[in-house]
């Protein structure tokens, strides 16, 4: 199995395994009875095939020619966040700890917004294909994107995070959505200052064009 396979079937794989631990090995059948808890799992499977057959480059940690800083250290904070959130969510949600009451139009609006920000990140990371990283970084021989869905956005997986993970939260009902949306936007504010910064310093003018004609996050807002 290669590397971008291995990587692809790996995550989901930890992520629910997590899930599923957090919720209780002993009563699956009661979360898959939401249908909003068995619309993410189908998704997330879903999600998962599109990335094997279309062996995708998920490589998260390929640094690339230019890494701003040192980031490995918030890469790895932020995948111990979202291991201990894939396993507290759902053992929450299960014991009612920290949750919505009468919840079921959130967790249809958590789920909504996790597959509309997934479907987001996924759309960015087929165009941007060998230069998606998770760090802020320039490849070799990186190129400006500026087709498929940046034609129109700058950071269409920023978006993508923005929505999906509160949106997640959701889906279990947990009053950590709100947290959640709250630092994602503290985080994608500073990544994209930053990698906005770089990419002018890479391509100049030819930036500086694609920059006025294209918006941040929101075509037409922002």
């Amino acid at each position: 199995m290669g590397k971008r396979r291995f990587l692809a079937l790996l995550l989901p794989l930890l992520v629910w395994g997590l899930i599923f631990v957090g919720w209780g090995l002993d009563d699956l059948r009661g979360f898959f009875a939401h249908p909003a808890r068995l619309g993410a799992f189908v998704f997330a499977l879903l999600v998962t095939a599109f990335l094997l057959m279309s062996q995708a480059d998920v490589d998260p940690f390929r640094t690339g020619a230019r890494p701003l800083g040192r980031q490995r250290w918030l890469l790895g904070i932020f995948a111990a966040i979202v291991m201990f959130l894939a396993w507290f969510l759902a053992q929450a949600d299960r014991r009612g700890v920290f949750v919505f009451a009468d919840a079921d139009l959130l967790r249809y609006v958590g789920l909504a917004l996790n597959v509309g920000g997934a479907t987001l990140r996924l759309a960015g990371l087929r165009t941007l294909g060998r230069q998606f990283s998770g760090y802020v970084t320039l490849q070799e021989d990186h190129q400006l994107i500026q087709t498929g869905i940046y034609r129109l956005i700058r950071h269409p997986m920023y978006l993508g995070g923005l929505l999906a993970f509160p949106g997640w939260a959701l889906v279990f009902r947990s009053r950590l959505a709100i947290p959640l949306a709250v630092l994602m936007g503290v985080f994608v504010a500073v990544r994209v200052v930053q990698e906005e910064k770089l990419l002018a310093e890479r391509f100049g003018a030819e930036f500086d064009a694609y920059r006025r004609r294209t918006w941040r996050l929101l075509p037409y807002l922002y």
